[in-house]
């Protein structure tokens, strides 16, 4: 409101209490008149505390210019299920395709041992045949011996082509990976623990010991 306003306000004011005095010549009109020009003085100078003006709520979608709509959304929903969908075809399939491949590998192994053993028994039917002729045999003690040594040979040939080999002990120094002794003496020739005795003797598959040796284990004499 200007100067002026706010002067005329005053005087208006100033009138109204005039006439509220009882001084004549001024109607009940006018006195009205003149009470609601005062009211919309006392009014203009109220202060707003509304404003006229709307407040605009700033999103991230009028930030950036999309506003996704419903759709959009239903659109973008669909999608992501198909997706879904399509990876889990290719997880089920990748999962039967490792079962699959697991039985194949389980049933190959087992023919391939199968088949390995059918061959270690048929080479082991011929020793069989062999001792069952040297049984039969009529042959004296001479005979028979060599006849089992003989067999005995052939056995230890067709092990040793399957990679079992006998562990030769005598007279070596005592290796508790290759020897296991079960019993003791005291030996003044030698100069370290020496097998001097083989009880049972042991085998070896593939470089590893699959039957250590039992033996007598010679120990040095300390003076």
């Amino acid at each position: 409101m200007n100067s002026n306003e706010q002067d005329l306000c005053a005087d208006k004011k100033q009138e109204n209490t005039e006439f509220g005095d009882g001084r004549a010549g001024v109607g009940d009109s006018d006195m009205k008149s003149e009470h609601d020009t005062f009211a919309e003085c006392e009014k203009a100078h109220e202060p707003a505390f509304e404003s006229d003006v709307t407040e605009e709520v700033v999103t991230e979608d009028t930030l950036t210019g999309e506003v996704e709509t419903r759709d959009d959304l239903a659109q973008k929903l669909a999608e992501a299920e198909a997706k879904a969908a399509e990876n889990r075809d290719m997880y089920l399939r990748a999962l039967a395709d490792l079962n699959n491949y697991q039985r194949r590998m389980a049933r190959d192994l087992n023919f391939h041992i199968r088949s390995g053993k059918k061959d270690m028994v048929l080479k082991l039917l011929t020793v069989v045949d062999d001792m069952e002729r040297a049984l039969t045999a009529e042959a004296d003690y001479e005979a028979l011996h060599q006849g089992v040594e003989m067999i005995m040979r052939k056995l230890l040939d067709i092990l040793a082509t399957e990679g079992v080999k006998a562990i030769e002990s005598v007279g070596q120094p005592f290796d508790p990976r290759f020897h296991e002794a079960v019993a003791v003496c005291d030996d003044p020739d030698v100069d370290t623990d020496t097998v001097v005795e083989e009880f049972r003797r042991g085998y070896t598959y593939q470089d590893e010991v699959i039957r250590a040796t039992m033996a007598r284990v010679a120990k040095p004499v300390n003076d």
